[in-house]
């Protein structure tokens, strides 16, 4: 099927901004690894590819515009279409020895039926199919299948635990990030 160029442009134009909010929210809490979704591949496991090589893009600081930057940051992304969650895993070369790309996605889609699609251990890409018969709806998995991404890096120590109090100076990890906050403040 060929690909549809505008929609190719939007998805790379959302991913390589959604790298620079990445970077700067591994920045300022001190994460090496991030979970989030992103919405222009629409499910599509291989625009949702694409996205993520947007976001590992190096920044080029002669553009008006940032985009990319987040290549060193290990990352699990989701996109929602209407039949399927598309998942991609990225582990930076930097963190191999800490965790394997296809592993951490086995370990996510295998609790929702899905299936790991190809890769390897730096780059691993998945499904988890939506069944509307048995009530499994691609929405309600992404919203579920997030945290289990979490969970696993939390298992290997790699991610913050959740702070037992309830303060709002915590800082916020993850698919919790408020990422049009930030973009309105700059």
């Amino acid at each position: 099927m060929p690909v549809d160029e505008k929609l190719l442009k939007k998805v790379i134009k959302e991913g390589g901004k959604r790298g620079v909010e990445i970077e700067g929210a591994a920045t300022m809490g001190g994460l090496e690894f991030f979970c989030t979704k992103v919405d222009e591949p629409e499910g599509d496991v291989d625009l949702l590819l694409e996205s993520v090589k947007a976001m590992n893009a190096p920044c080029d600081d002669a553009e008006e515009e940032r985009k990319g930057g987040a290549g060193d940051i290990g990352k699990m992304i989701f996109s929602v279409g209407e039949k399927r969650v598309a998942i991609v895993a990225h582990v930076p070369e930097s963190q191999k020895d800490k965790i394997d790309a296809k592993v951490w996605l086995q370990n996510v889609v295998e609790a929702f039926d899905g299936k790991v699609l190809g890769g390897d251990s730096l780059l691993a890409y998945g499904e988890i199919l939506g069944n509307p018969e048995k009530e499994i709806f691609p929405l309600k998995v992404r919203d579920l299948a997030l945290p289990k991404a979490i969970e696993y890096l939390r298992s290997k120590k790699l991610f913050p635990e959740a702070a037992d109090d309830s303060s709002d100076d915590e800082a916020v990890f993850g698919d919790d990030f408020d990422f049009e906050a930030v973009e309105s403040t700059n």
